[in-house]
């Protein structure tokens, strides 16, 4: 297919559609949404209008009954797991088009990997059967059957994107539809309602949901057929008309668009040669460019590094960030390569006249310690935009500095039991200052009178941290409640009501353990602390010889959860240290699993500097 062709508009009746509006859910009542079964029909309406055949545009609604009257398309099939799934996954593949229109209006909640799932009209509290709307896109993209078929697809969702796991009575389980490999030439456009974390506001006196009542009214200055081209321009309206809603009290969500790229094998706003923003015909055209094969020339030497740098992750969001696009629903990065990941967010939609490469380069070079490769970088950066006109790229900006933190230190005395040389430091404005040191060994409660001392005399209101560096046999020490006369009229205060209390094990990184714990450690900050795959939440039964070598077995786990018994807890302590995990968390009195919440949790082998370290731990 040449790109001519690809760049024609499509045809409507080459077009079909999945309209889903659900108002009334058998979970309860209280689930009632009126107006999104009224959303569906105005925009399958929409579709007809423009010439998308009427047999051609499937709509599962499932009204309330005061609202059913007025929808000339209420009596047709509702939208339960079987109906949409069948016509999704079965029939809809089967049919000859080249565009494939999903639009959903009604309730939505994000999973653990931020993928919006959107709940069917027959869902219950005990199984909330519901689409997993990024891993059908996901099965719509991949390579298979369909050849030629729905080389485009444009998924718009009106519904909320709030955490699932703050809805602790439903059941949502896992829905995947099976993993195909993508198919490059098949493109996807991905518009959601509002951001992450955010309501859909409804409207129920007018019987609409405020994003789709906005959508529809730009919608009908256009047709399906021209639409597509112009969806970007569109939807940059439909923000701006929230944004000044918002302004006026009157809105609070924030529609958020996702692409691969354009359709010719760039971005999907236009052919990437142009990369002005003028106005052409009185409607402004938003070019955004991609790298040519000269800069991916110039680039490759520069990928092949041994591991992911730090900030590799804060460097991915923020070149998001500063091209006002919504980040991929899942959480983490794309890919362990940074070769991979550069051809990612090229492939993604950025600023016009910046591709998300040059600030995500711009950001690893700006917190990179090899001084002599962010050089590089620079240079092929300043290179790459001057030679495609582009912009400059912005200055990132600096690590937030890491909080006041207070050491202490304990050093086993190896002649008396129970007694330990002391050594307490201030660490702060990236540097450590030593503060006292014991000319004797002593016992914890002599520690706990030399630590009251110390607080006081530091002005304790500029520490946040308390970090307790000790041998494996102190680890049953209750730090956090050690009670200090430092509060008001030298008034007892836990320490863990005031400070964070971090115990740590340094000495247990020594050999193999210390390796495997540094390129653990290297991981977590590479991937921001946030993938869902950082954290490993064990129990009883996932307690044996093995787990050890388990642990180990790759960058991640770095965060080990253990909701384990006493009898239990001290296996999973060794298993742990063996492995380099750098993060533990247990209950305190290590025999209470279950508890939604363990008060307080236990961090330990901590790095010796944490840099603005982003912890996955609760």
């Amino acid at each position: 297919m040449s790109t001519a062709d690809v760049m024609e508009p499509v045809d409507p009746r080459r077009m079909f559609a999945l309209v889903v509006g659900i108002e009334s859910y058998a979970i309860s009542h209280r689930w009632d949404l009126p107006g999104a079964a009224r959303d569906a029909v105005r925009f399958a309406d929409w579709l007809t209008a423009g010439g998308v055949p009427e047999e051609q545009v499937h709509v599962l609604v499932s009204p309330l009954d005061r609202t059913a009257a007025g929808l000339p398309d209420s009596d047709g099939p509702a939208p339960t797991r079987d109906h949409v799934e069948r016509l999704l996954f079965k029939e809809l593949p089967a049919c000859d088009g080249d565009l494939l229109w999903i639009y959903w209006a009604g309730h939505g909640y994000l999973d653990h990997a931020h993928q919006l799932l959107l709940p069917y009209a027959d869902a219950t509290r005990d199984w909330t059967s519901h689409l997993n709307l990024e891993a059908a896109l996901r099965w719509w993209k991949g390579s298979g059957p369909m050849a030629a078929r729905f080389r485009r697809q444009i998924a718009i969702g009106d519904a909320c994107r709030v955490d699932a796991r703050l809805a602790r009575k439903l059941s949502f389980g896992v829905a995947e539809y099976g993993a195909r490999p993508p198919d490059p030439d098949r493109l996807q456009f991905t518009l959601y309602a509002s951001r992450v974390g955010e309501l859909a506001q409804n409207l129920p006196d007018s019987g609409a949901g405020q994003f789709t009542d906005a959508l529809i009214r730009r919608l009908r200055e256009t047709s399906p057929q021209t639409s597509v081209r112009e969806l970007v321009p569109i939807v940059r309206t439909v923000q701006a008309d929230l944004l000044e809603m918002r302004s006026r009290g009157l809105a609070w969500q924030q529609p958020q668009f996702v692409v691969d790229r354009d359709w010719t094998g760039s971005t999907f706003l236009g052919d990437s040669r142009h990369t002005d923003d003028r106005p052409t015909g009185g409607t402004p055209t938003h070019s955004a460019a991609c790298l040519d094969q000269r800069a991916w020339d110039e680039l490759a030497p520069l990928l092949h590094l041994p591991r992911l740098p730090s900030h590799t992750y804060d460097a991915y969001r923020w070149a998001f960030e500063i091209t006002d696009c919504a980040h991929p629903a899942r959480r983490g990065l794309p890919t362990a390569e940074l070769a991979g990941i550069t051809h990612d967010l090229d492939a993604r939609q950025g600023r016009p006249g910046m591709p998300l490469v040059l600030p995500f380069m711009r950001y690893l070079a700006a917190h990179c310690t090899d001084s002599v490769w962010a050089q590089q970088v620079l240079v092929w950066i300043e290179s790459a935009r001057t030679r495609l006109g582009m912009s400059p790229v912005p200055v990132p900006p600096r690590a937030d500095p890491e909080q006041v933190g207070l050491h202490v230190r304990f050093e086993e005395d190896t002649e008396r039991d129970g007694a330990y040389w002391v050594r307490m430091w201030l660490y702060r404005n990236e540097g450590f200052e030593t503060l006292w040191e014991s000319d004797q060994p002593l016992d914890p409660a002599g520690t706990r009178r030399a630590l009251a001392r110390l607080l006081d005399e530091t002005h304790a209101c500029d520490v946040r941290r308390i970090e307790f560096h000790v041998p494996l046999g102190l680890l049953a020490e209750p730090f956090e409640s050690w009670r200090l006369p430092i509060g008001r009229r030298r008034k007892p205060v836990e320490l863990g009501q005031t400070f964070e209390v971090v115990v740590r094990c340094p000495q247990e990184r020594d050999g193999l353990a210390g390796a495997l714990w540094l390129r653990k450690w290297q991981w977590l900050k590479a991937h921001g602390g946030t993938d869902p795959q950082a954290v490993r939440e064990l129990r009883d039964e996932g307690v044996s010889v093995e787990l050890g070598t388990i642990l180990q077995a790759a960058e991640s786990p770095v965060c080990v959860l253990a909701d384990v018994s006493g009898p239990r807890l001290t296996e999973t302590i060794e298993a742990v240290l063996d492995a380099g995990v750098p993060i533990a968390v247990w209950h305190r009195d290590g025999g209470e699993p279950g508890r939604t919440r363990p008060r307080p949790p236990w961090l330990w082998n901590w790095p010796a500097t944490c840099r603005r370290c982003r912890s996955p731990c609760p």
